[in-house]
This record gives C-alpha cells, structure tokens and sequence, in this order.
C-alpha cells in the first residue's frame, strides 16, 4: 500500500511533534507560574542531551536507562537556578528576567563548549537507525519510542498537577500567588520546584533528542525558539496547549520541508505564528495567557 506523501509527512510531523511538546510543557508551566520567559530552556535540553550522551560513553548506561538520572540532574539544576537566581528578579518588569534567563543561557552555552568543544556528537546504540515498516509506511523505532515516551511525560504531568498537593499548590501560585501565599503556600518554594519541573522535562526531551538527532553545545538557541512557537501556538502558559502546538509545529516543519523543500520551513513555522499571534493570540484553543 503506498500512502499519499502528505499523509507520509503528516506522521513525521507528530512523531516530531511529540518531542517538542514535552520541552516545551515546561517551558509553558514556567510562564504560567511565574510569568518568566526562559530564555535558558534550549539550553537546559541541550545538557539533558550531553548528560545522556556522557553516561552512555563513560558509563556505558543505555539512554533509556538513563533517563531517571537525567531527570534528577537537570531537576537539581532548574531548582537550583531559580532559588540562586531568578527567584531575585520574580517582582521585576519582565524585561529583567528576560535578560537574566538570555544571560544564564549564554553561560550554560560557553560552559559547554568549553568542556566539550563544538563537535558534533551521536548517540549509536544498536537499536539506532532500526525501522518499521506498517501499512507501507516505514517509521523510524526511536521517533515512534521517543512520542511515546514524550505522551507519557505530559499525562504524568498532568496527573501531577492536578492530584497531587504540591501540582495544586502549583495551580493555585499560577493563579493567585496573594492568595496562595495567605493560605500558607510558600509560593518562592513553588517556584523553585516549578522551575526544576521545567527543566527536567527539558532534559527527558534531550535524551529522547540525543537518540534520533546529532547534538553540540550550540543548540540550544534553535530549541528556545522552537518552545516559544509551540507555546504561543497552543497557548501562553497552558501546559495542553503545548502538546497540540507541538503537534502543529511539527507538522508544519515536516510537510513544509516535504512540498517546498527545506528553506521554506522556518518561513512557514514563522507566518502560522504571525497568523496565530494575529488571529488567535490566546493560541489555537484559546486558552492563553495575553497579557
């Protein structure tokens, strides 16, 4: 059965989509929290990546297997940053965290490539590069594994925040920090953990990242903004609407690059945003935060 090639392109889309939704929730839960863009969050994929690809070629860890202490590493690293430095700025006009996050950022990149140099690095495993043939259609092991891994990640997000009293403390900072803090929640400690959240979704996205792509210390600039798309498109600070704008974005880039060829995919990724911030600024569900 030969299947149409948009429909070809459409299924590359989501199975990219799937892995630029899972950093990106983070990136969503932080704005919607704490009305911080953080200009750091390609860069906290990009040490989820190295962290994988360093444990696997020093310690010979499978990635797979790695992934519960890439979580806690860039866990520690999120809550980290936030309580040394941006829980300092959290009052400010949003200009400061912008540069504080833009800033953190350049520092995290230049550390990197201090260490470890601009190489391009892969992960090779044995599984790397094995395909599946379905229905004519032949997909890729890691993307299929890495969508799923990446749905998992954003149900369990979801069932954190809303089942759990530190997911509700969470909610209830997002929408009322005054209010939160008369109800005895330590809103500068919701942050803090927020933000480590953030960045360990941010480091399972570099692992899954790591298995499919090739990585460098530079990367993370192309991430960040990859995040910031899928937010505005499924909505500013709505942790679901970063799976349906990941889905959209990838989607997106893969028919994009399929029918017109690949210097036009950021033009079309670029004008669906300008559309989306005219038309819907409140996202494709409408459920954003305008401000």
């Amino acid at each position: 059965m030969d299947w149409h090639p948009f429909a070809v392109a459409v299924i590359d889309g989501i199975l990219l989509g799937g892995i630029y939704a899972a950093f990106s929730a983070g990136f969503s839960l932080v704005f919607g929290t704490m009305r911080v863009i953080n200009l750091a969050q390609g860069e906290l994929v990009m040490l989820g990546a190295f962290s994988a690809y360093w444990l696997y070629r020093v310690q010979a860890i499978d990635p797979f297997y790695s992934i519960p202490i890439v979580l806690g590493v860039l866990f520690l690293v999120g809550f980290g940053l936030q309580k040394l430095l941006i829980n300092r700025i959290i009052a400010k006009e949003p200009l400061v965290s912008l540069l504080l996050t833009f800033g953190i950022s350049l520092i995290l990149e230049n550390l990197a490539l201090r260490l470890w140099t601009g190489d391009y690095r892969t992960i090779t495993t044995s599984y790397t590069g094995s395909r599946t043939v379905v229905a004519g259609v032949t997909l890729s092991n890691m993307r299929v594994v890495g969508l799923g891994l990446a749905m998992l990640a954003m149900v369990g997000l979801f069932l954190f925040l809303t089942k759990t009293k530190i997911g509700k403390a969470i909610r209830a900072t997002a929408q009322h920090p005054d209010a939160a803090r008369l109800m005895g929640i330590r809103i500068h400690q919701i942050y803090a953990l927020t933000f480590g959240v953030g960045a360990a979704l941010a480091g399972l996205a570099g692992v899954l990242i790591a298995l499919i792509f090739t990585i460098q210390p530079a990367m993370g600039g192309f991430y960040t903004l990859m995040s910031f798309c899928v937010v505005v498109l499924g909505g500013m600070g709505y942790v679901p609407g970063a799976l349906v704008g990941g889905f959209v974005l990838g989607i997106i880039q893969t028919t994009s690059a399929t029918f017109l060829g690949g210097h036009w995919m950021e033009f079309s990724i670029f004008a669906t945003l300008l559309l989306v911030l005219l038309s819907r600024p409140a996202g494709i569900l409408g459920k954003g935060i305008v401000e």
